[in-house]
């Protein structure tokens, strides 16, 4: 993909800006969570060993779902599924007011997805997780040689991709992109066809820097 292909996300940013104090691309705290065997642990337990699936509940409110499939899809992702029950005070500082909600964390426990109001389990949940692995490894292939793995990287631009997540929305970054329509499966970004897919995938992660 052309070298300039973020380029005009690095240098433009925009002044979107989430309400929760959870936002993508910041660490998450150390907070004492509960595994699907209702076990209390620390998110610390898990960095750098697994992604985490964060699930936010009132008290009682993931009962009754398919735990064992869950898990099944989601450990072919290197993913642990963890529940915060939002009736502690270290809970509700960390969501400011966001009771219900499915966060994603990678192995270094920043936060790269957040979805309020719903929380997402089996296939759900799997993909919510998987869109975001696949984005970073098409981001990887496309993108990385300007700008790393990690989006901080200023070789071929002036500013790191770093923080665009809290500053533009997924579809505010797509539209900073200027993508042309091909076909229904195919688009155009800056020279390179490559498929609509591979796109939504990308602007998932670089939306979690």
């Amino acid at each position: 993909m052309n070298v300039r292909f973020w380029m005009a996300l690095a240098v433009t940013y925009g002044a979107f800006s989430l309400d929760a104090a959870i936002v993508p691309g910041e660490p998450a705290p150390d907070l004492v969570v509960r595994d699907v065997s209702g076990n209390s642990v620390r998110l610390s337990a898990y960095r750098q060993k697994k992604h985490v699936a964060l699930l936010t509940v009132p008290p009682g409110r993931a009962a009754g779902v398919d735990w064992p499939d869950t898990n099944r899809r989601l450990a072919a992702l290197d993913t642990a599924v963890l529940f915060l029950v939002t009736d502690t005070e270290e809970s509700r500082e960390f969501l400011d007011n966001v009771s219900i909600a499915t966060l994603l964390l990678d192995r270094a426990g920043v936060v790269r997805r957040v979805l309020t109001g719903r929380v997402l389990t089996g296939v759900d949940l799997a993909h919510f997780v998987e869109l975001w692995q696949s984005g970073k490894t098409y981001f990887v292939a496309y993108c990385s040689r300007c700008h790393g793995e990690d989006g901080d990287s200023t070789l071929c631009v002036e500013k790191p991709l770093t923080g665009v997540g809290q500053k533009l929305s997924p579809e505010q970054i797509r539209d900073r992109l200027r993508v042309g329509e091909m076909s229904d499966t195919e688009v155009l970004i800056r020279g390179e066809i490559i498929k609509r897919s591979q796109l939504d995938a990308i602007i998932v992660y670089v939306a979690g820097l």
